[in-house]
């Protein structure tokens, strides 16, 4: 009767509606795909051996040129095609409840500008092998995520562009039990974030997004000191938007207070702090005949189940 989120392509969903039995019900939330960039040196350790620390910073990511050039390398129309119907591109990182979804931004994808940026940034391919390099340092990048169909194809593409630019990309494929995890005794997680780059869905989890958008303060890097439980796993650090979230924190007109997300999201888009792809929708299967599904992304789906019925 009931089938919970459904992480397949869009086309094997139409070709199960077909056959009549039942229906997708599609529910946009929260939750934005998202590629992070880490602002700390995955590569470099600290005295106790730990990995992406702030002590370092990132030797590539932190020029906002050359994170510029890689957002606008990334084809959110091609990506969010993988996902059909169940995907719309985005250029926010904050996109429910609708008060809190920004006017401001935009996104586009232009390699030829993204190339120029990167030789603005003084990164040049010297030797001619087809990656820049700058001070002897080549323009790699290692990229990971969760395995998954459709985001190894997402990670397919990003490469793609970014090699045509002469960026190059690791590719790393890591099971979702384990990077999605919150234990300590894996570093192949994303709150370790011990890659150059990393992929994965992720939202407010509450109508007041406070809790989310914190997740952007210094004070929550995720570091071995709180044993990664800080929730800025990029380790982002801007002390503009610690300002605008500590506003939010005291204001208590709601149209003031909407405002002051917008503009720490806008904020974040600028700084290019992340690069939002597509706008998820929960995808739910229920049989013909179900009625009474009454989906948000703020409780389980099955948060009313005892007013679902059976009409036939």
């Amino acid at each position: 009767d009931y089938a919970w989120n459904l992480q397949v392509d869009d086309s094997v969903l139409s070709e199960l509606e077909k056959k009549g039995i039942g229906k997708v019900e599609l529910s946009f939330g929260s939750y934005i795909e998202r590629v992070m960039l880490n602002f700390t040196d995955p590569n470099k350790e600290t005295a106790t051996g730990e990995r992406s620390s702030t002590e370092f910073p990132h030797p590539i990511l932190t020029d906002k040129l050359v994170r510029q050039a890689l957002n606008m390398a990334v084809d959110r129309e091609k990506i969010t095609a993988l996902y059909g119907r169940t995907g719309r591109a985005t250029a926010n990182i904050l996109m429910a409840p609708s008060i809190y979804i920004s006017p401001n931004t935009s996104y586009k994808f232009d390699l030829v500008k993204a190339a120029s940026l990167l030789d603005e940034a003084g990164w040049t391919d010297s030797d001619g092998d087809g990656i820049r390099d700058k001070d002897g340092v080549a323009l790699s990048l290692l990229f990971q995520t969760t395995v998954n169909p459709v985001r190894q194809e997402t990670q397919d593409i990003i490469a793609q562009d970014f090699a045509s630019i002469g960026v190059m990309v690791e590719n790393k494929m890591i099971d979702s039990s384990i990077f999605l995890g919150s234990g300590n005794d894996n570093s192949n997680t994303r709150r370790h974030f011990y890659s150059d780059l990393e992929e994965y869905a992720y939202g407010n989890k509450s109508p007041d997004p406070s809790a989310y958008m914190r997740g952007w303060t210094c004070a929550e890097a995720a570091q071995a000191s709180n044993e990664w439980a800080g929730l800025n796993w990029s380790r982002y650090c801007n002390p503009e938007f610690d300002k605008l979230y500590e506003k939010s924190t005291a204001e208590i007109d709601p149209a003031k207070r909407a405002q002051l997300f917008i503009q720490m999201n806008d904020l974040l888009i600028e700084d290019v702090a992340v690069i939002p792809m597509v706008h998820w929708a929960d995808v739910t299967g229920l049989k013909k005949g179900i009625e009474g599904f009454d989906p948000t992304p703020w409780d389980s789906e099955v948060w009313n189940i005892a007013d679902w019925r059976r009409s036939q």
